[in-house]
This record gives C-alpha cells, structure tokens and sequence, in this order.
C-alpha cells in the first residue's frame, strides 16, 4: 500500500503490505485493525479476452497466509469459453444441472 488517507471507524486492513499499524482511539489518528496476511481466500472468477481475441474464464485457486495481490493471473486456471455455458434468465434448473452433469463450468 503506497497511501492511504484516512478513513471512517472500522477500517480493517487484511494481508495489505504497508497497511497502517493496529490502534485504537482517535489519538495518532482514526482507528485501525491490521491483519498481517489473509487467512484463506478465495476470489471470485472473472472474465479475460486473451491476445487471440478468445475469451477465458479465469477461475482463481484457494490461497492461503496471502499478502498483496496476485499479479498476472498466476494463481488461477484458465478455462475456454468452448468448456462454458452462459445460463440466462429462461434456462431452468434441470437445463442448468445437465450442463453441470456434461462437465460444463456455468456463468450466472
């Protein structure tokens, strides 16, 4: 964390290298609570058009004691958009869970 300018009461900082240290009170500033490292965390997937113009479902794996960020997609699996089915609003569960039954991730 290069800056940071203050904030409201219960700010939290998880795993943020360069995260204010914990006090509390008002003295020296607003309150702060400080984790050094996330314990576990699991981010959400999201959706990246690789340099072929193809899209990628990136699905991030479990980290654990993590600090900082993850730069570059290196902690997540890359799935193609051929091995993904794009549910909408029409598709029932059964059409839901028989693209899940033929091995087909789902986006929402």
């Amino acid at each position: 964390m290069k800056y940071y300018n203050g904030g409201n009461w219960n700010v939290v900082f998880v795993g943020s290298p360069g995260a204010p240290r914990s006090h509390c009170g008002r003295s020296g500033g607003h309150p702060y609570s400080t984790i050094d490292a996330s314990p576990t965390i699991a981010e959400k997937p999201y959706i990246i058009m690789d340099r072929s113009g193809k899209y990628q479902l990136m699905k991030p794996k479990v980290e654990f004691n993590k600090k900082g960020n993850t730069p570059n997609w290196e902690y997540a699996d890359a799935i193609d958009f051929e091995n993904v089915y794009v549910a909408s609003e029409n598709d029932s569960a059964a059409t839901i869970s028989s693209k899940i039954e033929e091995g087909l991730s789902i986006v929402l």
